[in-house]
């Protein structure tokens, strides 16, 4: 009579051969290639602290002082803005 370890050892060889011979039905799809590399575009930076000065910067520049009058034609410039409210 063969022993637990035994049967359970050729239980694992079994299931291992049979999983490789297995294949997954899968459908294969040829998807497009892009022409052309899109970066990420730089965000504009909006901060307000808490004596509600504004500060406003592009891309990686560092943030300069502006009035409220001075924002908004600086925003209009720039579609993507990230603001930040300092405590």
């Amino acid at each position: 009579m063969a022993s637990m370890t035994d049967v359970i050892f050729l239980l694992l060889i079994f299931f291992m051969i049979t999983s490789t011979v297995v294949s997954p039905n899968a459908i294969k799809v040829l998807l497009p290639q892009g022409k052309q590399q899109t970066s990420a575009k730089p965000l504009t930076r909006v901060v307000i602290d808490k004596d509600l000065n504004f500060y406003a910067a592009f891309g990686n520049e560092k943030e300069k002082p502006l009035s409220l009058d001075e924002l908004t034609p600086f925003l209009q410039g720039y579609p993507t803005v990230r603001l930040y409210v300092s405590p």
